[in-house]
């Protein structure tokens, strides 16, 4: 499922107008990404858990020539699944 569709859904579901729905969801993006560049988790009880990782620089290998380059250091988004979501999509 894209955004849009997403968007959609949420706004059947909720009973509002696409378009509120819409500009709730950009402003739960803008959130969670201002959140994360403070280098806060952010957490969801149940669903889950995004936080911050930092990656050391390290030497890695160009596929294609096989030279050694550097790769600079550089901070990553995590999620980690939250024990009522994991459940649900293993229900079987």
């Amino acid at each position: 499922m894209n955004k849009t569709k997403f968007i959609a859904e949420l706004a059947e579901r909720t009973g509002r107008p696409v378009t509120e729905t819409h500009k709730f969801v950009e402003e739960f993006f803008a959130l969670v990404t201002e959140v994360l560049a403070r280098e806060e988790d952010v957490a969801f009880l149940g669903f889950g858990r995004f936080y911050i990782r930092k990656q050391s620089a390290r030497l890695v290998r160009n596929p294609k020539t096989g030279t050694p380059v550097m790769l600079d250091e550089r901070t990553t988004v995590r999620f980690r699944v939250g024990k009522y979501l994991f459940e649900t999509v293993n229900r079987k």
